[in-house]
C-alpha cells in the first residue's frame, strides 16, 4: 500500500503548490476583469494561448521527456537536464524570429507588445522547464516553497503596474516576466539545479537526445492539437464576434478553469506514481482504482460548479463580462470530458506508446474547429462552447476504446453514463434559468454526490482494507 500512501502525499504537497499558484493567478481574474476592457482582456488571452502552444512545440516538448527519464534512468539526469536545457534555449531563439507575425491582424494587436512577450515566453519556458526537472527529482516541497514566492511577486506586480501605474496590457505581461523570472533564479541557486547543467554537445549524448526526441516528438502533434481544440476557437470568435467577444468568452472559461487547476493538482502526483509503478505487479488494479477515485470527485466538483456559478460569477465576472454567466455550465461540461480524456493519456505516457495519444486529439479537434465555425454565426458564445463539448466528449470515448489494448481500465459504466446525463440535465436546466432552475439543480447535485460513493466505495473498502492493521495486531 505504500503505493497508495506515496500518492496521497505528493497530491497534499501538489495541493499546496496549487494554492500557491493557480489559485492565486485564479483570483487576479476580477481584477483584471474591473480594470481592462473587454479588448484588453483579450488580447492577454490570445497572448496566453499562443504561450500555451508555442512552448512545448518550439522546445519539443522537453519538459515530458526529462521529467519521464529522470525517474526512469536518474544515474544519468545531467544528461538529461542538460540537452533539455539546451533545446528549450533554442525555443527561445526561434520565438524572437518569429515575433514579426504577431502584427498579423489575426492576433488582435498583440504585435504591439513583441519585447514585453519574448520575455514572457522565456520565463514561461524556462520556469516550466525548471519546474519539471524539481518534479523529476522529487523536490516537491522546493516546488511548492518557490510557487508561492513567484505568486507572490506576480500579484504584487500586476496590482502595482495595472492600477497605479495604468498599463493594463503591458502590466499584463510584466507581472507574468517577474513571476516566472524569480521562480526560475530561485530553482537555479535555493534548489541548486545549475549543477545538473553541463554543455551537452558531444557525441556521447546524441543517445540521450535521440530517446528523448522518439518519446517527445509524437506527443508534439497532441500539444497542438489539444491547443487547437481549447484555444483555436478565441481566433473564430475574434474574426466573427470581435476582440471583445473573445475576452468575455475568455473570461468565463476561468470558472469552469477551476476542473483544471484540481486534475493538474492531481496529475503532476498521480504521473510521479503510474510512472514508478507501471512495470510493477498489480498496475491494472492501481489504475483502476485512482480512476475511479478521481472520476468520482470531478463529477462532484464539475457538478457543484455548475451549482453555485451564479454566485461565482457575481465576484469574478466584473462589469459586462457578468451577464455572459450562464456560459460558465455549458464549459464546465467540456472541462470534465477534458479531464477523464486526461487520465487517458497517462496510459500512453507510462507505457511510452506517446504515439497514440495525438490521434483521438487530433479528431476531437477537428470537430470542434468544423462546430465552431458552424454554430458561432448561429449561436455567438454558445455555438463555441457547444463545439469543445462535442469535441472533448468525441476525445473520451476514443481514448477509452484507444487504450482496451495497452490496459483496460474498469469502469462502471451505468453510473458513469448516468452521471453524464444528469451533468447534462443540470446544465440544461442552469442555462436556461428554468423555474425553480437552483432548486433542480441542487436536488440533481445530491443525487450525483450519491452515486459517485456508491461507485467508489468497494474501491475504498478494498484499499482501506489493505492499509488497516489485521485484528491480531491490536
Amino acid at each position: 500500500m505504500e503505493k497508495y500512501k506515496s500518492l496521497l502525499i505528493n497530491i497534499g504537497l501538489f495541493t499546496l503548490n496549487t494554492l500557491a499558484t493557480k489559485v492565486v493567478t485564479f483570483l487576479l481574474v476580477p481584477f483584471f476583469t474591473y480594470y481592462f476592457s473587454t479588448s484588453e482582456y483579450g488580447i492577454s488571452d490570445i497572448g496566453t494561448s499562443i504561450i500555451n502552444v508555442l512552448v512545448p512545440v518550439l522546445t519539443l516538448a522537453a519538459n515530458d521527456a526529462v521529467i519521464r527519464f529522470i525517474v526512469d534512468d536518474p544515474k544519468n539526469s545531467e544528461k538529461y537536464v542538460s540537452i533539455g536545457f539546451a533545446i528549450t534555449l533554442f525555443g527561445c531563439f526561434v520565438m524572437a524570429v518569429l515575433l514579426p507575425l504577431l502584427d498579423l491582424s489575426f492576433f488582435g494587436g498583440l504585435g504591439h507588445y513583441k519585447g514585453l512577450y519574448l520575455l514572457y515566453f522565456a520565463g514561461v519556458a524556462f520556469q516550466i522547464y525548471f519546474g519539471y526537472v524539481a518534479r523529476g527529482r522529487n523536490l516537491i516541497k522546493l516546488i511548492t516553497c518557490i510557487s508561492v514566492i513567484s505568486s507572490l511577486v506576480t500579484v504584487v506586480t500586476a496590482i502595482i503596474s495595472v492600477k497605479f501605474c495604468f498599463l493594463r496590457v503591458e502590466g499584463y505581461f510584466l507581472s507574468m516576466i517577474f513571476g516566472n523570472g524569480v521562480a526560475i533564479l530561485l530553482y537555479l541557486t535555493w534548489g541548486k539545479l545549475y549543477t545538473q547543467l553541463h554543455i551537452p554537445f558531444s557525441k556521447a549524448n546524441i543517445h540521450y537526445l535521440k530517446k528523448m526526441m522518439v518519446f517527445a516528438i509524437p506527443t508534439i502533434p497532441n500539444l497542438v492539437f489539444w491547443w487547437m481544440g481549447t484555444s483555436i476557437n478565441r481566433f473564430f470568435i475574434t474574426s466573427m464576434m470581435g476582440v471583445g467577444a473573445s475576452g468575455i468568452f475568455a473570461a468565463v472559461n476561468k470558472i469552469p478553469s477551476l476542473m483544471n487547476i484540481l486534475s493538474n493538482t492531481f496529475w503532476q502526483a498521480w504521473s510521479l506514481s503510474a510512472f514508478k509503478e507501471y512495470r510493477k505487479e498489480g498496475i491494472k488494479s492501481f489504475f483502476s482504482t485512482v480512476f475511479c477515485v478521481f472520476r468520482a470527485f470531478m463529477a462532484m466538483c464539475g457538478s457543484a460548479i455548475i451549482l453555485v456559478t451564479p454566485w461565482l460569477a457575481k465576484f469574478l465576472l466584473q462589469g459586462e463580462f457578468f451577464t455572459s454567466w450562464p456560459l460558465v455550465t455549458v464549459l464546465v461540461l467540456a472541462f470534465y470530458f477534458s479531464v477523464l480524456s486526461g487520465f487517458y493519456e497517462t496510459i500512453f505516457t507510462t507505457s511510452m506508446k506517446t504515439k497514440g495519444i495525438f490521434i483521438s486529439t487530433g479528431i476531437a479537434s477537428i470537430v470542434i474547429i468544423i462546430f465552431t465555425w458552424l454554430l458561432v454565426p448561429m449561436l455567438g458564445l454558445l455555438g463555441a462552447a457547444l463545439a469543445m463539448v462535442s469535441g472533448n466528449f468525441v476525445m473520451f470515448v476514443i481514448r477509452v476504446f484507444q487504450t482496451q489494448s495497452i490496459m483496460s481500465v474498469q469502469i462502471n459504466w451505468v453510473i458513469e453514463i448516468a452521471s453524464i446525463i444528469l451533468l447534462v440535465a443540470q446544465v440544461v436546466v442552469m442555462y436556461m434559468q428554468t423555474s425553480q432552475y437552483m432548486t433542480f439543480s441542487l436536488v440533481i447535485f445530491l443525487i450525483i454526490c450519491v452515486m459517485k460513493l456508491i461507485d467508489v466505495w468497494p474501491f475504498l473498502k478494498l484499499t482501506l482494507g489493505k492499509i488497516a492493521p489485521s485484528s491480531h495486531n491490536w
